[in-house]
């Protein structure tokens, strides 16, 4: 798969999560509902992470890495299923990024067939940056900078890796309402920067407006800055339960068109 700014239209979700990981229904019925609501391309991403140490709490929301050739088998059943002229199932992963193996994850993944990645990133060190507002209430200042340092040097990171299709959630620390989002403008400048030289994308994830920030991931300002640099956007609801596979994406619209984007 391959974006093109500035982006598909309103008919394409491919940010969404099954019980395969954290979503709460079974994968088919996913599969089955994306295409009851009428999407021309509905992609599966259950979360992948492979944790470069011991410490790390990923085996309780994503998928067990020992199941991947089976969830790519259960897609591909259900593409052979479901696949017509007005509808396209296709396989992805939302694969989180740390410095320390992420040339050993893509190498791995690059021998499956898997029609698109996402990169994502939701551990700065072993903080699960957006687990829950617990872990961020009783932070000092100096803790939450440095942990937004971290979180965007990965993305930039990130955002060099040819092998994504788009970054997940750009903006994700801002998820609890807990931190100034402006201070961190000119890193994420930085994430913007560095997908347009690769050629990936970004998206406009719905999810933020029923999360304490009250905003989409990512700002208005970001993606006003991502439209100047041609960056293609995709508009995803980050679907964790299957009605809300095109949640809000009418609302995005218009936020996108403030951004300056061309009406899709």
């Amino acid at each position: 798969m391959k974006l093109i700014y500035p982006g598909p239209a309103l008919n394409v979700s491919c940010h969404n999560h099954s019980c395969w990981s954290d979503g709460s229904t079974e994968l088919k019925a996913v599969c089955r509902k994306g295409k009851e609501m009428g999407l021309k391309i509905l992609g599966m991403s259950d979360h992948y992470v492979v944790p470069p140490g011991d410490g790390y709490d990923s085996e309780t929301w994503s998928m067990k890495l020992s199941r991947l050739e089976e969830y790519i088998e259960t897609l591909s059943q259900m593409r052979n299923e479901l696949n017509d002229d007005h509808f396209s199932l296709k396989i992805g992963l939302e694969v989180d990024f740390f410095f320390e193996n992420i040339e050993e994850v893509l190498a791995k993944l690059s021998s499956y067939p898997l029609d698109y990645l996402i990169g994502s990133v939701h551990y700065s060190g072993k903080f699960p940056v957006d687990h829950s507002i617990d872990d961020w209430v009783d932070l000092s200042e100096e803790e939450k900078n440095s942990i937004c340092e971290e979180y965007y040097e990965k993305l930039q990171a990130a955002a060099l890796r040819k092998e994504f299709l788009f970054i997940g959630h750009l903006d994700l620390p801002k998820k609890f309402g807990l931190i100034d989002n402006g201070k961190y403008f000119s890193h994420a400048l930085k994430v913007l920067d560095n997908a347009a030289e690769t050629g990936i994308g970004i998206e406009l994830n719905t999810a933020g407006w029923y999360k304490e920030c009250n905003e989409q991931y990512p700002s208005l300002a970001i993606l006003e800055e991502a439209n100047r640099r041609k960056i293609p956007v995709i508009v995803n609801a980050d679907a964790h339960d299957p009605a809300h596979l095109k949640r809000d994406f009418e609302r995005a619209s218009a936020i996108l068109k403030a951004a300056g984007y061309p009406e899709r």
